[in-house]
């Protein structure tokens, strides 16, 4: 089981699984003395059952078979095959009906991604099938992809599957990754990243490297564009209005959502970004901080010293409600809130929003997120 937040490359991780086995294996074993191995990655979707999945699933293997010839001189035909067909499986298979064909396909590997988005008694299926395979021994995996910051929430049911499973947590990546994937991309493009500009694309990609590669392609054009190869951070800060624009509907959704307002003059904007800067910069791992944490932060944005709790308390509740998302996940006890961000894509966002909009200019923004 591959779980962690969104954005941290599950999905990458995944989509990589068949050429490192292929490689790993090519070291380690004779593969000729190998059955040959069927692997096969699907999505999950909200609307899908147990036996959809496992239909699609199945429906990604096939082959051609030499066909009967007739005549003194046939042509051989080909003759396509599925393994649904040769099996005889229903169109709505059953959990002993996948454990069987499974018994079939010797060291097989099944992926399915997004197995978050699977309604909870689907999930359970999968938790019983996982018991069914680990009972009979049957040689095939089934990886399942999800987000989630523990494993008793992708998977609530038999706890006797712990011993049948292997728990892979993803992180954030950290900054030293984000820079090797940056210094990489310098190396290939035969392009410099200034040091101000790399520790901000790093900064503020916050640990996903979806931001890290979105933001560098951006800033790398914009150096382009004066026929430079030096990346500088005016690039970086000129480059946010177009990852702003390619970022994800649902993330551009949110962030509007949480900081519409009629009224001219109003907060939100600004104290959603010293939100981020409060999360940004947070000793906590799972990016929690309290209201007193946005005080600095939202001081420094209005360029005001008369800031206090109470000039944003009313906004961070309403971040917390319904009516703006909730775009904040808040925990503990009244007078002592800790607050986080419920999607992590957010946070990056909004910090290259409030540069585009011009609420801080690139600059002030390099001082906020780097201390």
């Amino acid at each position: 089981m591959i779980f962690g937040e969104r954005g941290v490359g599950k999905t990458s991780l995944a989509n990589i699984v068949e050429p490192l086995v292929v490689v790993m294996e090519g070291h380690l074993y004779d593969t000729k003395n190998l059955a040959p191995r069927i692997i096969v990655k699907v999505n999950v979707s909200a609307s899908d059952s147990f036996a959809d999945v496992w239909r699609r699933a199945f429906d990604e293997i096939s082959w051609l078979e030499d066909g009967p010839a007739v005549g003194f001189r046939p042509d051989v035909s080909q003759e396509p095959r599925t393994l649904r067909g040769v099996f005889h499986l229903s169109d709505t298979p059953t959990i002993d009906e996948v454990r069987k064909t499974l018994a079939h396909l010797e060291r097989s590997i099944f992926i399915f991604d997004e197995f978050d988005r699977a309604a909870l008694n689907e999930r359970r299926s999968f938790t019983d099938l996982i018991k069914a395979l680990s009972d009979y021994a049957i040689d095939s995996t089934v990886i399942l992809v999800g987000v989630s910051e523990t494993i008793d929430k992708l998977v609530q049911d038999h706890a006797s599957i712990a011993r049948a499973i292997v728990q892979v947590f993803l992180p954030r990546m950290n900054e030293d990754e984000l820079r090797e994937i940056l210094d990489k991309a310098s190396e290939v493009l035969q392009i410099e990243l200034d040091d101000a500009a790399m520790t901000m694309i790093v900064r503020t990609s916050q640990g996903l490297p979806h931001y890290a590669h979105l933001i560098g392609l951006h800033a790398t054009r914009e150096a382009a564009k004066r026929l430079s190869n030096r990346v500088l951070v005016d690039d970086v800060g000129r480059s946010f209005r177009k990852a702003v624009s390619e970022a994800l509907q649902t993330i551009r959704e949110k962030y509007h959502t949480a900081v519409h307002s009629a009224h001219k003059g109003a907060l939100y904007d600004k104290v959603l970004l010293a939100c981020a800067v409060a999360a940004a910069t947070s000793q906590d791992e799972l990016g929690y901080f309290h209201a007193s944490d946005v005080v600095a932060p939202l001081s420094r944005v209005l360029a005001r010293s008369n800031v206090t709790i109470a000039t944003f308390q009313k906004h961070i509740n309403e971040f917390a409600e319904k009516s703006r998302g909730p775009i904040l996940e808040r925990s503990g006890a009244p007078r002592s809130y800790k607050y986080r961000f419920r999607d992590p894509m957010l946070s990056p966002y909004v910090f290259m929003t409030a540069v585009s909009s011009k609420i801080v200019t690139d600059e002030e923004m390099s001082h906020l997120i780097t201390g």
